[in-house]
């Protein structure tokens, strides 16, 4: 059974990551927005969520909202962000930020890491 990655897309047009993922053998569902994304994770189980941000986009703010769900392991993806913005980005939960531009195998080598070392994901308010 493949691992299920969710892509909150923020940006436009449909990313090439999603490509890349499923090449990989991951299985992937794309929302188009932050909402969606949220309501993907009150509805599906997820292995790994990526967000690709705007440069502009408070990624902090998303990561908080996704925190306040669930404990999946989560990369955020932004260009042009600068160090106060990565590490606001880190310390409201994400596990991995990173800035455009990078390589595909980064990102694969990324989201490798982060299922080796996931314990089972559970919703936070879980018993």
């Amino acid at each position: 059974m493949s691992k299920k990655v969710l892509l909150i897309n923020n940006v436009t047009p449909r990313p090439v990551i999603s490509e890349l993922l499923e090449k990989a053998g991951y299985g992937v569902d794309v929302a188009s927005g932050t909402e969606a994304g949220l309501q993907h994770l009150d509805s599906q189980d997820y292995d790994v969520i990526i967000a690709l941000e705007h440069p502009a986009g408070e990624s902090w703010r998303l990561c908080h909202s996704i925190r306040d769900i669930t404990s999946i392991p989560l990369i955020i993806i932004c260009p042009n962000a600068n160090t106060e913005a990565s590490v606001r980005t880190i310390n409201a939960g994400a596990d991995y930020f990173i800035r455009k531009p990078f390589g595909p195998l980064e990102l694969l080598a990324r989201v490798t890491s982060l299922l080796q070392r996931a314990p089972i994901n559970q919703p936070i308010n879980a018993c």
